[in-house]
């Protein structure tokens, strides 16, 4: 009786030998082929080229795969995340403002993400892209978004002469400016400043006639820089206004003038904004016009006069969906 609970006692020991060999075996075995699966992670292969797990984790969420592949391509960089702590970074932007930061290293990365927004890194009118209608006032028209050729404003009203230059009927904006410019014609007025619009709304046969002009004298450098192609125009939306003051109707010195000072610090409480600023010719393609204002709405004026971004830049990254 001894020797057969000798033996059983035995058989259970070598039992319990063989199972805990095999649960050791078992996990050895899963923890080898969990290390296999999560080195083709691609957060284990971010973390082998050299960025930390934080990082990689945060490139892994906020970029596709095939982003990570192309990180992964390349040698370990911190500009790729500085990059992607700019302000307006686009995740669908991505490789353009690598590849572009690549070519320009000397090109601040904010410079870069505004540059890739805006299309600059295009020839201008190379893109043809069309305007979103459908965006009322804050639609964008410019060296890449193309108005359709027929297009004319439906509720066009003409500025009284008090207002304008020229004979009543001349010139014509949409309501909605007219309102806006009533309001801020006044505020300006109580402050003794009196403004005037000398150009507004000019259909596309009308933009065709001013560009041509300027071409066909200065040549196509020149009018590229200060004047848009037909379809390309501000001016063809009714939203766009070139305002001066009843005492200084000079373009090379109403940016000195009282009038050009009040503009600047209080347009935007009317939904107005500095369409071509001095400091963003690379953006805006146009040549610093002191004169050019257009209606995008109180909210969006005063976020573009707040940040002191160009309404090319707060499109890409508000309005472009």
């Amino acid at each position: 009786m001894k020797k057969k609970r000798i033996k059983l006692k035995t058989e259970v020991y070598y039992y319990l030998a063989i199972i805990i060999i095999l649960i050791i075996g078992a996990s050895w075995g899963i923890k080898k082929y969990q290390q296999y699966q999560y080195q083709k992670t691609n957060e284990y292969k971010l973390t082998e080229a050299g960025y930390s797990l934080e990082n990689s984790q945060m490139l892994i969420k906020e970029l596709t795969d095939q982003d990570i592949s192309y990180i992964l391509a390349k040698p370990m960089d911190d500009n790729i995340l500085n990059l992607m702590k700019e302000k307006y970074f686009l995740k669908e932007n991505f490789q353009e403002y690598y590849e572009y930061h690549l070519a320009n290293k000397k090109v601040a990365l904010t410079d870069v993400v505004a540059i890739i927004n805006c299309h600059i890194d295009n020839e201008y009118y190379s893109l043809d892209l069309k305007t979103d209608m459908t965006k009322n006032y804050a639609i964008l028209v410019n060296k890449y978004y193309q108005m359709p050729q027929d297009y004319i404003p439906e509720d066009l009203v003409s500025v009284k002469m008090d207002y304008a230059w020229g004979e009543y009927g001349s010139i014509k904006v949409r309501q909605i400016v007219m309102d806006k410019f009533l309001d801020m014609w006044n505020a300006a007025q109580a402050e003794g400043i009196y403004l005037m619009i000398s150009s507004a709304f000019r259909s596309y046969a009308e933009q065709e006639i001013v560009y041509n002009n300027y071409k066909e004298n200065q040549g196509e450098a020149y009018a590229n820089k200060i004047a848009a192609k037909p379809g390309y125009s501000e001016h063809q939306t009714g939203l766009a206004i070139d305002i001066f003051s009843k005492t200084n109707t000079n373009r090379n010195t109403f940016q000195d003038s009282d009038a050009a000072k009040w503009l600047v610090n209080n347009a935007y409480k009317y939904g107005f904004i500095l369409r071509y600023p001095a400091d963003k010719v690379n953006l805006t393609g146009y040549n610093y016009e002191s004169w050019h204002y257009r209606y995008v709405g109180e909210e969006i004026a005063a976020y573009i006069q707040k940040n002191q971004i160009t309404f090319d830049e707060y499109y890409a990254y508000f309005l472009n969906k």
